[in-house]
């Protein structure tokens, strides 16, 4: 047993090594593309003082363009690699943990310790209901002195949409 967990550990001290060789190569790559690129040497001058433009401009000559820009390929190169090392990690992670994909289901399997203050869920909830359907759609005395009666919930709102809101301005008929 202390030979599988010794076993895994190794596994795992190897895919996280790997991981970071494979992510410092990435960084080391882009410093390099960016280091090269800004590295390049300035067009000479001829004598007037400027640049030749007839090299610079071959294909486009009325076209501008910063020649200190990046060019595409690093870029694309990032774009692909991410991807690749994130799926890549996903199953060096699928390796490393074996035991992890059957253990989904996590279903309760046994009762919780007592005391089972609701032992019968649905007759409660039923219930329940009743009572909030009898309380919404019968009469009832509120306050029999005050003269405050409990009306259906569908008398109420056609009365209040027929007579309006106190306070609130009628809408248009």
């Amino acid at each position: 047993m202390v030979e599988i967990a010794r076993s895994k550990h190794r596994i795992i001290a190897r895919v996280g090594w790997g991981l970071a060789a494979l992510g410092s190569i990435a960084v080391a790559f882009v410093y390099g593309v960016v280091r090269l690129r800004r590295s390049q040497p300035e067009p000479e001058q001829n004598a007037s003082g400027t640049a030749p433009t007839e090299n610079m401009h071959r294909h486009n000559p009325t076209t501008a363009y910063e020649p200190s820009d990046w060019s595409l390929r690093p870029v694309a190169l990032i774009y692909v690699a991410i991807p690749v090392l994130l799926v890549i990690s996903c199953f060096v992670l699928i390796v490393a943990y074996p035991n992890t994909l059957p253990d989904v289901d996590r279903t309760l399997h046994i009762a919780p310790p007592g005391p089972r203050l609701q032992t019968d869920a649905a007759g409660d909830l039923q219930k329940f209901r009743a009572d909030e359907e009898r309380r919404l759609n019968t009469y009832y005395w509120i306050d029999r002195g005050k003269g405050i009666v409990h009306i259906p919930i569908d008398e109420a709102m056609r009365k209040l949409a027929a007579t309006g809101a106190p306070g609130f301005p009628k809408g248009q008929p």
